[in-house]
């Protein structure tokens, strides 16, 4: 694994969808506040080591921040760079949220492989959609979680750049007092126009880099586990931190920008402090 150089990269490269996002969901999950109502919230502060883009066999370090204030069930939780907001009242048996989901998309240029840097530039977007988790708790020992989730979101404005929705399901408790584990498996789908945008290559890329002409259909993407934990060493004050791995499949896989320049594992880790209240 090269280590890129960190001068080089906008702020794009360094919040890199499944590098920082992911890590940042994660990360935010176990620092949240544990009250039974009212005002709640946490905020979480730190830095990771991403892929320098999508398929990338370099990494860069990158700045990690979450948070979220709620009241009772209700809340609007910020993760890198992306906003969600539960809007579901507490009406059923079992736990559920839903809202709202709001995230920039940034884009892709100045990258350290220079082949992929001759391709032009990816322009960041805003992604639009919602998002919707199931979950029960107290099944092996008080206060453990078991969830599953599911968000979807569509680039829009004139550099929209089509639909992901990632999925899966994720555990969390608490081994011993002050520490807490969890641990995510997902899987995302990608529409034909994520995926020809972030790893397609036409004929005009092809003559900047010399790749071959690649058309990327829509699949799953990627399939990725993530392990966090969080030490509470006083009521307020934590440490948090995250490793993670993505398997980019399918198309995204086959892409001369992974296959031939780059890597189709992509690791991720993260390591803040978080106050809660």
């Amino acid at each position: 694994m090269r280590i890129a150089n960190p001068m080089r990269f906008g702020l794009g490269a360094l919040m890199l969808g499944l590098g920082l996002t992911a890590a940042a969901a994660a990360l935010a999950e176990e620092a949240k506040g544990d009250g039974e109502g009212g005002f709640n919230g946490y905020l979480s502060l730190g830095g990771a080591v991403v892929p320098d883009y999508q398929g990338s066999e370099d990494y860069t370090p990158a700045p990690f921040w979450a948070g979220k204030l709620g009241y009772d069930e209700y809340y609007v939780e910020l993760r890198g760079a992306k906003l969600r907001a539960n809007v579901m009242p507490a009406v059923l048996p079992f736990g559920f949220e839903f809202g709202p989901a709001l995230a920039y998309r940034f884009g892709r240029d100045d990258v350290a492989n220079d082949r992929v840097d001759d391709l032009r530039d990816v322009d960041s977007t805003l992604a639009v959609g919602a998002f919707a988790k199931l979950y029960t708790g107290d099944l092996f020992q008080p206060g453990d979680e078991l969830a599953f989730g599911v968000e979807s979101l569509t680039g829009v404005g004139k550099d929209r750049d089509g639909t992901t929705i990632e999925f899966g399901p994720s555990y969390g408790f608490s081994p011993w007092e002050r520490v807490r584990l969890g641990f995510k498996l997902s899987a995302t789908y990608a529409s034909d126009r994520y995926n020809e945008t972030y790893f397609g290559i036409d004929a005009d890329n092809a003559r900047r880099s010399g790749f071959s002409t690649y058309d990327a259909e829509g699949g799953i993407k990627d399939i990725g586990f993530s392990v966090n934990a969080n030490y509470q060493w006083t009521e307020h004050w934590g440490i948090t931190g995250m490793i993670g791995v993505t398997r980019l499949v399918g198309d995204a896989a086959d892409s001369p920008i992974v296959d031939d320049a780059g890597s189709a594992t992509q690791g991720m880790a993260a390591l803040g402090i978080s106050y809660r209240f």
